[in-house]
């Protein structure tokens, strides 16, 4: 018996040692690509299934930050499919939205000065509760880029990520 099992052992481990896992770095530090000079408010169309404490939560997040939102409501009626002057919203998928993705981030911006207007971030309401998914969204509706360090809130993979901030606290202007 003591002779099988240490065969069966010997066959079944490699016979050269195996590397350990390569952690991808990112280089550099977060980019924002354009900023808000004033305080947007948030809209959640109530068609993405987001409750007013998840939104609240991850409004939070942003706030510790530094950032600041004018208000944060939500729309019942499910129809909302665009941002005003001003406004973050939230709402489902548009068509042609790819389907590996769980949430979309497009902003506006101003042609002269390149400062945000409006956002709109689509999410698939399966993907509504999940944890840092719409803080994420939030941060490119910030102007974040994504930021390949892993746990990074910025991340692009969401099961790389988390919720580490650095880089991307508001600075004081």
């Amino acid at each position: 018996m003591r002779f099988a099992l240490l065969w069966i052992c010997l066959v079944a481990a490699p016979m050269t040692p195996t590397p350990p896992p390569v952690q991808v770095v990112a280089i550099g530090k977060p980019q924002q690509s354009a900023a808000w000079t004033t305080h947007p408010r948030i809209r959640v169309c109530a068609s993405t299934e987001i409750s007013y404490s998840r939104i609240s939560q991850a409004v939070r997040y942003w706030e510790n930050a530094g950032y600041v939102f004018e208000s944060v409501r939500k729309d019942p009626f499910s129809t909302c499919m665009n941002a005003h002057h001003g406004e973050i919203i939230v709402t489902i998928p548009e068509t042609g939205f790819a389907n590996h993705h769980m949430a979309s981030t497009r902003i506006y911006t101003d042609t002269k000065t390149g400062d945000i207007v409006r956002a709109k971030i689509q999410i698939l309401p399966k993907h509504a509760r999940k944890e840092r998914v719409i803080e994420h969204e939030i941060g490119h509706a910030l102007g974040w880029l994504h930021y390949r360090q892993k746990f990074h809130i910025m991340h692009p993979t969401w099961y790389l990520g988390g919720y580490d901030r650095s880089g991307i606290r508001k600075q004081r202007g």
